[in-house]
């Protein structure tokens, strides 16, 4: 694939551009057992986010049990995330080079937006995107195309000039549903073989490839 002139860049959050596996699972600990519920294992709790909290407590717990775990949780993440969520390798270095390039950056994730973005407030990295949406912001969350759209409008770009950057087949879904371009990189919990076999534009072997495919406006270049 050619360098594309790419002008928007719109990022999924866990597995692409952190890792808050940590902070989950102590969530999730504090909820079930809270509720009187025999915990899950980190690798338990690691294999089912991925949705959005209310949907994956609704599938686990039932839908009346949804608001009592979806409050413990976020009680204990609130609590926890700031030093148990780390960037990924090659994240600050990627941002910032498209940042440079005067890349229009967004973020859309099935994380609590407001987690999203007190995230990034603690890296001193909100200032690179334009619009960080998670859940909460939109209707219906990833592979719903609604983020996707939002986002798109927010950066003011159409889609043959932006791609969607993600680590899931929920995120490739997701860049379909709503006919955009999108790179998945293996740093999640989907090997490269599965990845390969959802047919995405592009399976980058690392987050810093991403840079190889896209073009730097001429205005970046003085």
């Amino acid at each position: 694939m050619k360098k594309e002139k790419i002008k928007g860049v719109i990022f999924d959050l866990d597995g692409t551009l952190i890792d808050s596996y940590q902070a989950i699972y102590l969530g999730f600990h504090y909820a079930y057992t809270n509720m009187g519920l025999p915990p899950m294992t980190h690798d338990e709790v690691k294999e089912i986010v991925g949705l959005g909290l209310s949907h994956t407590f609704q599938d686990l717990l039932g839908k009346e049990r949804v608001p009592q775990a979806l409050a413990l949780f976020r009680k204990k993440y609130e609590e926890v995330f700031r030093t148990n969520t780390y960037l990924l390798p090659e994240v600050r270095e990627v941002l910032e080079a498209l940042y440079g390039r005067r890349i229009q950056l967004a973020v859309a994730t099935n994380k609590l937006g407001r987690f999203s973005r007190e995230i990034f407030e603690h890296f001193a990295m909100k200032k690179l995107f334009t619009v960080i949406i998670g859940d909460g912001d939109v209707a219906q969350n990833k592979p719903h195309p609604e983020m996707l759209y939002l986002a798109l409008e927010k950066m003011g770009l159409k889609k043959e000039d932006t791609v969607f950057v993600g680590d899931s087949l929920i995120d490739i879904q997701t860049a379909k549903n709503a006919g955009l371009r999108v790179f998945v990189v293996p740093t999640g919990n989907t090997g490269r073989e599965d990845l390969e076999k959802a047919r995405p534009t592009i399976v980058l072997n690392r987050l810093l490839d991403l840079l190889t495919y896209i073009e730097w406006p001429e205005a970046a270049k003085k």
